[in-house]
């Protein structure tokens, strides 16, 4: 059988794509290699961020349903919800950086994303969208009348065709490899991450998420402590690290001999979940062929669970469009590239931000978050503007900074010129 439209990842990008392909008269196919999408084994932060024109939209979540107010479309969503308003950065001496909005709106929503993905399963099956689940997606081929996918069932290998084809299988993209996409696109690292969930966190907040700098923490990135959906008790922390330096040994050093060590005298691990992630620079043109590219796969590192919302309702219409000789790609493309802030020329301010550690000594932390710690800084969780408000913050004490500590101040302004090197 051959379809219109091959979607490869059941995550929420594919499965909004087939969905809203199906709806437009298309058949379509989804292959997920996971059994159950409804169990998260991969480390996500679950969250809706709230921050107005986030990726191209500003959100509204409802009581049974997320409303994108840009793009024009809602998505269906009854679960748990918790509301997040406060979002702490932490030096070594316990000075803060406080992001929050005045009116105490949340910074972001946690959500249950296993339900999330049910409730969109069920309508991509009453929409006609035919599941190939635990089946892998190992080789493609494009040509110029449609695609080939080579894929495995319990030990069964096939090819399945289709007029094209949507590749949402996430940031280590397989059909994205098959396809040869990564030729001339910048590799930066592979990251390892693991989130333990625990009860029994002494900085635990149920209402704040706390992001800790420096190197007494003993972390290779800053350390993460948050909320989770799993209940009023548990919170996550999120350490991120590489072959040579694996989260579980971070973790290790972090409960037991760094400066939270104490916080974690009476936790209990409750589960982890970890992931590998490659990352790259974006693709400017996130399609190829008869292929087009959506969310993770196109990404610097990720767009979220509501940047795969949009990346998919577009990318549904785009295939239809495309079928039908209306050049759907070309405007998914043009959509994509005025929506996603690391498609800008500032993107790596993200990396700029995250320079604290291991740049700066825990003392020239301290003096640093010291001079804003009494400021409410704007309500904002944006990996990408989170890095400017804060440098904005602190630049604007440089006068102080030069005085008193000219070697920070050289640092500071150092890394600026690094930034524009990069550009």
């Amino acid at each position: 059988m051959t379809y219109d439209l091959i979607v490869v990842g059941a995550g929420p990008g594919g499965l909004l794509a087939a969905k809203t392909a199906a709806e437009q008269g298309l058949k379509v196919a989804v292959i997920e290699k996971r059994k159950d999408i409804s169990k998260i084994t991969r480390a996500c932060c679950e969250q809706f961020i709230m921050d107005e024109n986030y990726s191209g939209d500003t959100i509204e979540v409802l009581s049974d349903r997320i409303v994108f107010t840009k793009n024009g479309f809602d998505v269906s969503y009854d679960g748990p919800k918790k509301d997040i308003h406060d979002k702490y950065y932490i030096s070594p001496g316990g000075k803060t950086i406080h992001f929050a909005y005045e009116d105490r709106r949340p910074i972001v929503v946690k959500f249950d994303k296993g339900r999330l993905l049910e409730g969109l399963m069920q309508e991509c099956s009453q929409a006609g969208v035919r599941f190939f689940m635990g089946t892998v997606a190992f080789g493609a081929g494009d040509e110029e009348k449609g695609v080939e996918i080579a894929v495995m069932h319990d030990g069964h290998h096939e090819i399945m065709k289709a007029r094209k084809l949507i590749a949402a299988d996430g940031v280590n993209t397989g059909v994205g490899e098959a396809l040869d996409i990564n030729k001339g696109r910048r590799y930066f690292a592979t990251a390892l991450c693991i989130m333990y969930y625990l009860e029994g966190i002494g900085v635990y907040d149920p209402t704040a998420m706390k992001t800790y700098f420096g190197r007494s923490y003993k972390g290779l990135a800053p350390i993460m402590i948050g909320p989770s959906i799993e209940s009023e008790e548990v919170g996550y922390v999120i350490c991120t690290g590489n072959k040579q330096y694996p989260p579980p040994d971070i973790f290790n050093n972090v409960t037991t001999v760094g400066a939270l060590a104490p916080e974690f005298q009476n936790a209990q691990l409750v589960k982890k979940v970890g992931c590998s992630i490659k990352t790259f620079s974006p693709l400017a043109v996130p399609w190829k062929g008869n292929t087009l590219f959506v969310g993770d796969a196109a990404a610097y590192v990720e767009v979220e669970t509501q940047g795969a919302l949009m990346c998919g309702y577009r990318a549904g219409h785009a295939v239809a469009e495309e079928i039908a000789g209306y050049g759907g790609f070309d405007a998914y493309t043009r959509w994509w590239q005025s929506s996603f802030e690391f498609l800008g020329e500032d993107f790596m301010r993200v990396a700029q931000g995250f320079a604290l550690v291991p740049k700066y000594t825990d003392e020239e932390l301290d003096f640093l978050f010291g001079l804003i710690e009494g400021e409410r800084l704007e309500g904002t969780y944006n990996q990408y503007r989170s890095p400017k408000i804060m440098w904005d913050a602190l630049f604007r004490h440089s006068e102080q900074i030069q005085a008193e500590r000219p070697e920070v101040y050289e640092k500071m302004t150092g890394a600026q010129a690094s930034l524009s090197d990069m550009l």
